[in-house]
This record gives structure tokens, sequence and C-alpha cells, in this order.
């Protein structure tokens, strides 16, 4: 089991859910004693915050993907993907074209060609 998949069924089962059904748990479950309760999500936050400090590039991308980003959504920009990006954007590729190949957002494609110099940021006037 991989740790997106177990930290979900612990939330689950901290907010009362049973996490295979999807049904509220019964009131006399002991997931529903506060006690429990807080030490679920005590334990979620450490795992979190544990993993956020440790976490490998494969794992970052996983849990990008896992949420629906792309896949180097956060990740640094390496040398190499610059010089790629800025080539292709010499090129004449798009935005839209460069968030995919790059596996990013469009706001992180302009935000480093903005960087690079290559585009300015167009203020609207008031």
């Amino acid at each position: 089991m991989d740790i997106i998949t177990a930290l979900k069924n612990v939330e689950a089962l901290a907010n009362g859910v049973n996490p295979i059904t999807g049904e509220t748990l019964p009131e006399y479950s002991p997931y529903n004693d506060p006690e429990v309760i807080r030490s679920l999500f005590t334990m979620m936050t450490l795992v979190k915050t544990a993993q956020k400090g440790k976490m490998s590039i494969d794992n970052k991308r996983r849990i990008n993907l896992a949420k629906g980003l792309p896949k180097n959504a956060g990740l640094a920009w390496t040398n190499n993907e610059r010089d790629e990006l800025i080539a292709a954007f010499n090129n004449g590729a798009l935005i839209n074209e460069l968030s995919e190949i790059h596996g990013r957002t469009k706001g992180a494609i302009t935000s480093e060609l903005k960087k690079q110099g290559l585009i300015e940021d167009i203020k609207k006037s008031i």
C-alpha cells in the first residue's frame, strides 16, 4: 500500500467514515472517541510533515498526479529543463504546449519565462 492510500484511509476513519464502504461509522465505534480522533489527526499531520521534508522527486510526482496536478508542479527547474523551455519558447511554442511538455502549470511556465527575461509582466491599467 502506498502512503497516499494509507493517509486517505486514516483520514476517513478520523472523520468517522468507513474507508471501504463510505458509510458513517456507528456511534459506539472506537473511531468516534474524541481521543482516538485526535490521535488519528495528530498522526496524519506528523506523516504529512515528515513526507514534505524528505520526499523524493518521484514521490512528489506521484502525489501531484494523484491530486490532479501536473507531474512537475512545485519542483525546482533543472538547468537542462530551463534550457529546453527557452529553446522551445524561442522556436514559437505556446504556453499551453510548454505546460504539457514540461508537466507544469501555465503559471509556472509564465513565471519562468519572466525570470528569464523572455516575456514581460503585463499590468492592467485601471
